[in-house]
């Protein structure tokens, strides 16, 4: 099993997206936060000018944007559209 040296926060406002979401791109967005736990900065993902420690990810196949904060061993989860 692969270590996770991260640990994953969801906020509030994206907890209460995820539920409702349809199970499958629910699926996939927790496996997103899962790769994230492994390597918060993945090809790809783009850095939030201005704002310390924000990024933000398109997944494209979901037609979402994540944003999150990687703060020390934390990636906090913070607005998805």
């Amino acid at each position: 099993m692969t270590e996770m040296p991260y640990t994953i926060r969801f906020a509030p406002k994206i907890a209460n997206q995820l539920r409702k979401l349809p199970i499958k791109q629910r699926r996939l967005v927790l496996r997103f936060a899962e790769a994230l736990a492994i390597n918060p900065r993945p090809p790809g993902a783009s850095r939030i000018e201005g704002m310390t420690g924000l990024y933000l990810e398109a997944l494209e196949s979901l037609n979402l944007n994540l944003i999150y904060k990687i703060e020390e061993q934390t990636v906090l989860l913070l607005f998805m559209r």
